[in-house]
């Protein structure tokens, strides 16, 4: 009795799967494709530990980037970098730039910076520090330009405000919205 039960239902397992298969569409046993490609993006080449240097035409380094990681991407025309620091210097006057990751665009010749990125700027003695989630760096006139918050800090000012463009190399910088500033008086 029990011998007949378990070939009874293994007939109708063998009968029912049979069933299954013969009665699905052709479709659902080919491989499935992937329909969002460009959702995870591959880079066409990276470096790791990248250092590059643009000089000017008397031969002095005009700007360096550093960074642990650079993603390549040739048909878009840029490259995702990790960490960047830039660094830009004159005679009298050097620009730092760094963020937590940045887009770097190369038709437009534009760094896009965003997370934590911070500015420092120095002009003959005098160091200021600005505070903002993203900003837009041009390499050809090393204009830095945003419409976020922004904190900047001098000597014995600190401005807040939404939205600058500047030009930190040359000390100027034009605050479009907002802005308020704390003078402190040392004495």
């Amino acid at each position: 009795m029990i011998k007949q039960f378990f070939i009874i239902s293994s007939a109708i397992i063998m009968i029912t799967g049979f069933l299954l298969i013969w009665d699905s569409p052709p479709e659902s046993f080919l491989e499935k494709k992937q329909m969002h490609a460009d959702k995870d993006l591959i880079a066409d080449s990276y470096m790791r530990h990248a250092k590059t240097s643009i000089f000017g035409s008397d031969g002095q380094r005009t700007l360096s980037l550093i960074t642990p990681k650079i993603e390549l991407f040739i048909e878009k025309g840029n490259a995702f970098v990790q960490k960047p620091f830039i660094s830009a210097n004159r005679s009298q006057s050097s620009v730092h730039l760094s963020a937590k990751s940045a887009l770097l665009d190369r038709e437009a010749n534009k760094i896009f910076m965003s997370g934590d990125v911070q500015l420092q700027s120095t002009q003959r003695m005098e160091i200021s520090t600005l505070s903002t989630e993203n900003l837009t760096y041009n390499f050809d006139s090393g204009l830095v330009e945003n419409e976020a918050y922004f904190t900047l800090k001098s000597n014995n000012i600190t401005l807040t405000g939404n939205g600058f463009t500047a030009q930190p190399m040359n000390g100027s910088y034009q605050f479009k919205r907002n802005v308020q500033a704390q003078y402190e008086i040392f004495q």
